[in-house]
């Protein structure tokens, strides 16, 4: 009995080690020569005061973070990766027996290019990229507005991964 229990544990754990887990995708690099990048501020065509830094930031950590490429000055770059904020809304999602507003949703919309700079062809670019992100409602505005900046955060983050992945796979 014990033998067969033994035998049995064997079969399973070959069974179990011989599932693989694998990322699809190329992994790809940049082209080559594109050693460093730069990410000068993201423009802001919305109202939302401050959100090209938080965009910013969070593109610049993503490549800092994940690495493959190193970050420089724009003139000392040998591409550079722009970004437009075309959109920021939000809009209520949720309400209490009040119709008070509960919690909105967050939504922006950019575009996002990577120039190489020493001849300014567009090597890659992607418009209308989209995120969104729900955020609760306080009866404290400090409490609101700091929901919101932490909802736009995370859009950031979010859309910064996207950005880093599209731009490697693409190459």
């Amino acid at each position: 009995m014990k033998r067969c229990v033994f035998i049995i544990v064997g079969i399973l754990t070959v069974c179990i080690s011989g599932c693989g887990y694998y990322f699809a995708g190329k992994g790809g690099s940049l082209p080559s020569g594109i050693k460093t990048l730069a990410v000068p501020f993201f423009t802001n065509d919305t109202f939302e005061a401050g959100i090209e830094n938080i965009f910013t930031y969070a593109l610049t950590n993503e490549f800092l973070k994940r690495g493959g490429v190193k970050i420089e000055k724009e003139e000392e770059s040998d591409a550079v990766v722009t970004g437009t904020i075309k959109s920021f809304t939000t809009y209520s999602i949720s309400f209490d027996e009040r119709d008070s507003v509960l919690e909105y949703r967050a939504t922006v919309t950019l575009d996002v290019s990577l120039k190489r700079n020493h001849d300014g062809a567009i090597l890659w670019e992607s418009s209308d990229l989209s995120g969104n992100q729900e955020y609760a409602v306080s009866q404290s505005i400090t409490i609101t507005d700091n929901n919101k900046r932490d909802a736009i955060r995370k859009i950031a983050e979010d859309l910064a991964e996207d950005v880093y992945n599209m731009i490697f796979e693409d190459f």
